[in-house]
């Protein structure tokens, strides 16, 4: 790929520090070395600078030299122009953190990242969204909320994601091979073994898929077709950056409508958390209760049933928390180990009361 007076290339090269070539008869040799293959370039006027591991050819004096040479004089033309401050300027990244978690994530990421953030749900996936021109966290999830897939969207290119599951981060760039380019005629190739080995380089080169499926190893994830979206789209990768995007979401089993709604304006219902402090937003996770808390994958379980259904019927709630208070005051009259836990129980039910009361206004 040309980038003005640079290319990216990508060149196989064994761990023994020799290149993979083909030969007049379409085989696969290994002669070649890095350093005559540096050689080769700086007889044609051009410099090589490999990104290999323990390549000590890398610091050959006559390269740097070399190099810093081409620098200064670019530094030192007259006519060259000023450094542009815009491409120092802070850009703002658009952030969807697709996951598990309930609204309590959303609340948090509000607090933590000191941005607004919106919060929508479609089965047992929830996407977050907001915006930020600083360092932001995702925040961190139970396994039961994981994976935690966050895609950065960035102006101009660059976008990544973050993908945290129980064994780990991974990162991936989905427009990193977009426009890669095969330098050889795979169907020109006439021994199939080759053509193999060359079609599996070009494709697989960059570990892509390794990575994929050690990430499927903690999560539900279609390899092949999350492969396919990192893909050049010379060779069979899908077109488009969001179409790319879009595509490695789906791989994870995401609802379209919560994908749709990290690009455009989500028809989903959408709660939006603001910064108000931690104390606030303390009081507000107590007054939520529990259910904003557990993960999606569990709300069907008996106690999240339970609790969902004391918050929609605020009375029955309130008589249970009466005669909580009521068994409180009774044992707080013993001495010893009962009166502690009489105390204990008169707290949360002095507290369930006003938390059900607080609930009662916002309704």
């Amino acid at each position: 790929m040309w980038d003005d007076d640079e290319a990216v290339l990508e060149i196989p090269v064994t761990d023994a520090g020799t290149v993979l070539t083909l030969t007049e008869a379409d085989a696969v040799a290994t002669t070649l070395t890095v350093g005559e293959l540096r050689a080769a370039f700086r007889a044609e006027g051009l410099l090589l600078l490999l990104d290999v591991e323990g390549d000590d050819e890398l610091e050959d004096a006559e390269d740097i030299e070399e190099a810093l040479g081409a620098a200064d004089a670019e530094l030192s033309d007259p006519e060259q122009d000023l450094i542009d401050e815009d491409l120092f300027a802070p850009h703002p990244v658009q952030i969807a953190v697709f996951s598990h978690r309930g609204p309590f994530a959303g609340r948090m990421l509000a607090q933590l990242n000191r941005v607004a953030v919106d919060h929508m749900e479609s089965g047992a996936w929830s996407l977050v969204r907001f915006a930020s021109e600083e360092s932001t966290t995702a925040g961190i999830g139970s396994a039961a909320e994981m994976p935690v897939i966050e895609l950065n969207r960035v102006a101009g290119g660059g976008d990544w994601f973050e993908i945290t599951t129980p064994g780990g981060l991974h990162l991936f760039w989905p427009d990193a091979q977009r426009a890669t380019e095969p330098v050889l005629d795979l169907d020109a190739i006439t021994v199939p073994e080759t053509q193999a080995i060359c079609r599996a380089l070009l494709s697989d080169g960059d570990g892509s898929r390794e990575e994929l499926i050690e990430l499927a190893a903690h999560s539900v994830l279609d390899v092949d077709a999350a492969h396919r979206a990192l893909r050049p789209e010379a060779l069979g990768g899908i077109v488009g950056l969001r179409a790319r995007e879009e595509a490695f979401l789906a791989a994870f089993g995401l609802p379209a409508e919560l994908i749709a709604g990290a690009f455009e304006e989500p028809h989903l219902p959408v709660r939006r958390f603001e910064r108000t402090g931690w104390a606030r937003a303390i009081g507000d996770t107590l007054v939520g209760g529990l259910g904003e808390m557990t993960p999606l994958t569990r709300r069907d379980r008996p106690f999240a049933r339970l609790g969902a259904a004391l918050r929609s019927k605020p009375l029955i709630a309130a008589a249970l928390s009466v005669a909580e208070l009521s068994g409180g005051i009774l044992l707080s009259r013993r001495a010893g180990a009962g009166r502690f836990f009489g105390i204990l129980l008169i707290s949360d039910a002095i507290g369930d009361l006003i938390i059900a009361e607080v609930r009662r206004r916002r309704r």
